[in-house]
């Protein structure tokens, strides 16, 4: 027969000899009340003193902060219609002014906070009300912002539920370089969680890079056991957001463990069978796959990833059209990519703009649309000659601008103090500096 443990063998104290012994304590004295705060039920973390006093009205939230822990995130988590949103004010405060070293004592206790404000948030049906708290919870918490917390995970999830994709990015743009386990109560589920909702939120971003970073270190996580259902659904991300962002699939890190890929595989098949279809750049194939899988990609709400890929699909295909092709009709290609002339020009101008293509759209005398690819050859000789002529053009600017200095009396009164001083120049102002136009060589080619 199971012997039960010393501590849920010891008698459960009053909540008045909780508060007397908390109120009198020392700093010292925090360990001893995390004693008996741990020997409290919920039961009594939501009941009053024998005087009637409500513990929160009793109890200072920074100079009490361990104890008022305990009572605010058990009263959160019962929160009603009634008493949400003054429960919320007063979790609200405590998370701005409780004492770091004091809650520290307390990390799984700490993790409540989360299931506290989405509780709240949930009661009042407001989803933003939760995110400006936890991130500061977690500013407040942590030496750095590298290190991972319980409070990382449900912070992405719950700006995910509020539709805020920009301002969890605050957070997750620190790499994680800091995994506390004791410290910060966080196991293997909130690590896998915490990178996987993050890699949400790089996709709503389009930061795809740095998406495929976070799904990658999803899947090649190490498991003792079976492969987490997180990690299988973050390999059907892989293959999807690989597909958009980079055209083909990359292999998985090596130190990813021994048959997660091939489990990963077993039960993404659908989603092979569009990265079949990608890559034989077969457009009514991948539509006719993507249509009978349709309620498989709605449950894992791909859908939207799913036609993003098709768009990335079509691109491809323009792209080899332009090895086959000089000149072609825009119907007649409108009719090779499958689509409309009119969404095919939006494409193609799409793509010219963003240089991932090189072409050029022409009316002829009968009306009629055509494309002309250019080859990358030509147009990187037409960019040399017209950078040649830039530079012969700033040369004569500057020619003329010498010889306009030379009759300037400004520019005489500098030259001869400068011969005065032994040919060392006195300082010149910024207002004074000319300001020459300059090419900016910092473009991004997609």
């Amino acid at each position: 027969m199971q012997q039960p443990d010393a501590e849920s063998s010891k008698p459960i104290p009053s909540i008045d000899e909780v508060i007397a012994l908390i109120i009198s304590a020392e700093d010292s004295g925090h360990k001893k009340a995390l004693e008996k705060l741990n020997l409290l039920n919920g039961s009594s973390l939501l009941s009053y003193t024998t005087d009637g006093l409500d513990p929160l009205t009793v109890l200072n939230p920074k100079t009490h902060s361990l104890a008022y822990l305990y009572f605010i995130t058990e009263r959160c988590q019962r929160a009603t219609s009634q008493n949400a949103l003054q429960l919320y004010q007063l979790l609200y405060h405590f998370i701005q002014v409780y004492d770091q070293q004091q809650v520290r004592l307390a990390p799984k206790r700490f993790t409540l906070i989360a299931k506290a404000l989405l509780k709240i948030t949930n009661v009042l049906k407001k989803p933003l009300l939760p995110l400006q708290s936890l991130a500061r919870a977690i500013e407040r918490f942590v030496d750095t912002p590298n290190t991972l917390t319980s409070l990382h995970a449900p912070f992405i999830q719950a700006c995910i539920l509020a539709k805020n994709y920009s301002f969890p990015l605050l957070v997750l743009d620190h790499d994680i370089e800091v995994l506390d386990v004791e410290r910060h109560d966080i196991d293997i589920q909130s690590f896998l969680q915490y990178y996987y909702y993050g890699s949400i939120v790089y996709i709503a971003n389009k930061n795809f890079e740095r998406a495929l970073d976070f799904l990658s270190i999803v899947i090649s996580a190490p498991t003792q056991k079976a492969i987490s259902a997180i990690q299988i659904a973050a390999y059907k991300k892989f293959v999807l957001v690989s597909l958009i962002y980079q055209g083909q699939v990359s292999a998985l890190p090596k130190y990813t463990a021994q048959g997660v890929e091939k489990v990963c595989r077993t039960q993404s098949q659908p989603y092979l069978n569009l990265l079949k279809d990608f890559n034989e750049t077969d457009l009514d194939m991948f539509q006719e796959n993507a249509s009978s899988a349709s309620a498989l990609f709605e449950s894992d709400k791909h859908i939207g990833l799913v036609k993003q890929c098709f768009q990335a699909l079509r691109r491809k295909k323009i792209k080899e059209l332009t090895n086959v092709y000089i000149t072609v009709g825009l119907n007649e290609m409108a009719t090779k990519i499958g689509t409309l002339p009119q969404e095919l020009e939006l494409i193609l101008i799409e793509m010219i703009y963003q240089n991932q293509i090189s072409a050029t759209i022409s009316v002829t005398d009968q009306h009629i649309k055509m494309v002309h690819f250019t080859d990358e050859e030509d147009k990187s000789q037409v960019n040399l000659e017209d950078r040649i002529f830039q530079i012969a053009t700033i040369n004569d600017r500057v020619s003329y601008m010498d010889k306009l200095e030379g009759l300037n009396r400004d520019f005489q009164t500098k030259f001869m103090t400068l011969s005065a001083n032994g040919g060392q120049m006195t300082a010149t102002p910024y207002d004074e500096d000319f300001d020459l136009p300059l090419d900016d060589d910092t473009k991004i080619f997609n």
